[in-house]
């Protein structure tokens, strides 16, 4: 056993370095996750967390420095997972033709990964306590949209390709594509009462409709614009 340096509290030497360690991390990021949810961020405590993660409070340290850089990794952690098990679809947006329908099924996979439970979970937990740690919200980047690294940057390059073929039209790809994005978020969350309602199918369409509406009446090129700026 070895005494960490300013600390009082002893670890074992398998601990003084835990940063090469995955399997610890990923057992505090799992029990930060339930605590934080359950007992919410002010009375969540880093005894807690250690106790049930099977680590010392120091490991805690180590990996994370303290607890608000704990809570901001479980909220990273909880958004890039939602979108890392979204199974992406190559072919959509590939085909003009069926550019309406391609929308409507990303739609669906936006409203899955922006409405998972245990995102939607921390983020009520964020609304309930940022009047209180206002630094929360500058941390956790809690403005929307939030969906994804993955599904949004895909979308980005989609409609940028799209684009340069003069299907859209869209001077700022990463605006259009958070355009769409942000309407789908909106109402989602708006309907869920932030995740804590299911949505039931009608409704998950019927806001995947409107946001794909929005979208083409703002970007897509109309036929007789196409016509016109090819006999230029």
């Amino acid at each position: 056993m070895v005494r960490v340096a300013g600390s009082s509290t002893t670890v074992a030497p398998s601990e003084v370095a835990p940063r090469g360690l995955p399997g610890k991390r990923t057992a505090i990021m799992r029990a930060a996750t339930r605590i934080f949810i359950t007992a919410g961020y002010e009375r969540a405590n880093l005894d807690t967390i250690a106790a049930e993660a099977g680590v010392s409070k120091q490991t805690i340290y180590n990996h994370f420095g303290d607890k608000e850089r704990l809570f901001v990794a479980v909220v990273d952690e909880a958004r890039t997972g939602a979108d890392r098990d979204t199974e992406l679809d190559e072919s959509l947006l590939t085909d003009p033709a069926a550019l309406e329908q391609d929308l409507l099924r990303l739609g669906r996979q936006f409203l899955a990964a922006t409405l998972d439970p245990e995102v939607s979970a921390l983020r009520r937990l964020i609304i309930a306590e940022v009047s209180h740690h206002p630094q929360l919200h500058r941390s956790c980047g809690a403005d929307e949209p939030q969906s994804g690294p993955k599904l949004l940057g895909w979308l980005i390059q989609r409609v940028a390709v799209l684009t340069a073929q003069g299907v859209l039209s869209a001077d700022r790809p990463d605006r259009a594509a958070a355009h769409f994005v942000s309407q789908l978020t909106y109402e989602g969350q708006q309907r869920s009462k932030y995740g804590t309602l299911a949505l039931a199918s009608w409704e998950i369409d019927e806001i995947c409709a409107d946001a794909t509406d929005l979208f083409l009446r703002a970007y897509r090129v109309a036929p007789a614009q196409g016509r016109t700026k090819s006999r230029r």
